[in-house]
């Protein structure tokens, strides 16, 4: 007898399907008719495609979709290429482990913090630039250089690949499993190949498909996001959805049908990106089919290797010296360009920042905890679910049959970008005088927090050694009995893991809570990115640090509450 109920666990996919189908459909909706000019509760009865002229005509359009377009595809493609290669050259070295073990805290940091932390980096009287003056550059006053918010959007570009970068490790390393790595390599070896031929001729063709679904979710939050675009990105004009946004929030309502038509436009070309990546995935199959057979048994360069461990360095540098900075920033009191370290040292705007921050930092910490709270028990329903689904397939004797329509509906609001359904929601909800509710924007960043739980939480969910439950169950135990009292506890680590990761995903939201909250709601986020533009960076950087410690500190519970509760169990704290 094995744990399985599947009619009783039916209801969580089935749950997720319909909120997610219907909310996305009806997002899509509430944008494509206000984008033929058909708002009737602002007068605009009549369909036509004016809107569409207004927002082709409008004044640097074109440069927007330019920037929008070369500073997603760029990253995304980056992001992808350099994942490939650092595990190709990576994989079970040194650097590798030490990614593993820093891979949770990385993950942890909010966009709008990292991005604050950057911009203090490579910024023309940032901490790069100090390092080396006045020693190397003669600089006493900071050079009239666009690095930061630079027109062509390269400074954005470089930021989205860092900050995606260990997302997609987080999602290689749970398709890893699937894999039999050791006995690809030690086979590999066997026949003369060197590894990281072994893993760019045999393993990433293997890997990719996993992937595939992670990387258009990476293309269309690249050509969609607005909170590191507001920090990062240029401001005249802004990228495409900056400046949807901008459109969205205009005191004339009018701007709303051309906010409309541009979230369309946007989707429209994550779409078209989507396709041509796959196009190129086709043209790559048949391209390199001929020199995956061929049997040549070439190496790499020691330099070629020696620059990717560079870049894998530069990545995690980067990352972690973009919160030392920050920490910096928020104890000066004086800090005097090309000075290295500050002059004096203060905690006023410690002080000031925790005391204006407490309304923020509560109804951000009460939405993250709902939203991941509610996601976990989704989450555990479908993969439970899903493990069932298996199950009975191998007891009736038939091929395992993955369940991917639900794995499908996960991702749509991943692979479709924010401000184009969550524009039509918010309409919807306007219409329906119901905005602005506690309750809606709690859903709305649980269609965020879910996905990103499931993915980091189903590979070892489904890994679990069914034997012990069985054992169990064979003992006369119920189902429900058998899943709380045994799998549940087992599992406890990834669990909170996977609740530490879904309560930082909705600390990171802006686009639902401004939108979906109606201005009614104040969190961390949306305050960062408003002060971002300010000219005190002591003040900024105290509140970027407190969004980035929010879900640090439920990262360190999910890392110790195991260890006190299994304090005389070794093997549970693993």
């Amino acid at each position: 007898m094995r744990l399985s109920r599947q009619g009783t666990s039916r209801i969580f996919p089935v749950f997720v399907i319909g909120l997610f189908g219907i909310t996305i459909l009806s997002g899509l909706l509430g944008t494509l008719l206000p984008s033929m000019n058909y708002l009737p509760v602002i007068g605009h009865k009549h369909v036509s495609l004016s809107v569409w002229f207004d927002f082709f005509s409008y004044p640097g359009i074109k440069t927007s979709i330019l920037v929008t377009l070369f500073s997603g595809l760029t990253a995304s493609f980056g992001v992808v290429i350099f994942v490939f290669l650092f595990i190709t050259f990576s994989y079970g070295n040194a650097l590798w482990k030490i990614f593993e073990k820093i891979l949770s805290p990385v993950l942890s940091i909010p966009h709008a913090a990292f991005a604050i932390g950057f911009g203090f980096l490579i910024a023309p009287s940032g901490w790069l630039i100090r390092m080396v003056s006045p020693g190397l550059t003669g600089f006493v006053y900071p050079p009239d250089w666009s690095i930061l918010n630079d027109p062509a959007g390269i400074s954005l570009a470089i930021a989205l690949v860092i900050k995606e970068f260990p997302f997609l490790i987080m999602v290689t390393m749970g398709a890893l499993g699937q894999l039999d790595i050791e006995k690809t390599l030690l086979a590999g070896r066997a026949l003369g190949y060197k590894k990281e031929q072994i893993w760019l001729k045999i393993l990433i063709p293997r890997l990719y498909p996993h992937l595939r679904l992670s990387i258009f979710a990476i293309i269309a939050y690249s050509l969609s996001v607005v909170d590191m675009a507001i920090i990062l990105g240029p401001s005249s004009p802004p990228p495409l959805a900056v400046l949807i946004l901008k459109w969205f929030n205009d005191p004339d309502m009018s701007f709303k049908l051309i906010a409309a038509a541009g979230s369309l436009f946007l989707f429209f070309v994550v779409v078209l990106s989507v396709l041509l990546v796959y196009l190129i995935e086709r043209s790559a199959c048949f391209v390199s089919e001929s020199w995956i057979t061929n049997g040549k048994r070439h190496s790499f360069s020691a330099r070629f290797k020696s620059i990717v461990f560079f870049m894998g360095v530069c990545i995690i540098g980067f990352t972690m010296v973009s919160s030392v900075v920050l920490v910096v920033w928020s104890l000066t009191w004086q800090w005097r360009f090309p000075d290295f370290l500050p002059a004096v040292w203060t905690l006023k705007f410690w002080a000031k920042g925790l005391v204006s921050s407490f309304d923020p930092v509560m109804t951000t910490m009460f939405t993250g905890m709902a939203a991941a709270f509610i996601g976990l028990i989704l989450t555990i329903g479908c993969l439970e679910h899903d493990v069932n689904f298996q199950t009975n397939h191998i007891m009736q004797g038939k091929a395992q049959n993955n369940n991917k329509t639900l794995y499908y509906f996960l991702y749509l609001p991943l692979l479709v970008p924010q401000i184009t359904f969550m524009a039509g929601i918010q309409l919807l909800l306007v219409i329906m005088k119901i905005d602005g509710y506690w309750i809606a924007l709690m859903w709305s960043h649980l269609l965020f927090v879910l996905p990103y739980m499931f993915i980091s939480l189903s590979a070892t969910y489904r890994a679990f050694d069914r034997r012990l439950t069985d054992q169990a169950m064979l003992l006369g135990r119920p189902y429900m009995i058998v899943l709380f009292r045994i799998k549940l506890p087992m599992l406890l680590r990834p669990i909170l893991f996977s609740f530490a990761i879904g309560f930082a995903v909705s600390v990171a939201q802006y686009i639902p809570t401004i939108l979906v909250g109606a201005g009614r709601f104040s969190t961390i986020t949306t305050q960062v990115v408003n002060i971002a533009s300010g000219s005190d960076r002591r003040a900024i950087a105290v509140y970027a640090l407190i969004q980035q410690f929010l879900p640090m500190i439920i990262y360190a519970l999910a890392i110790i509450l195991p260890k006190i509760l299994y304090y005389n169990k070794k093997g549970m704290q693993v």
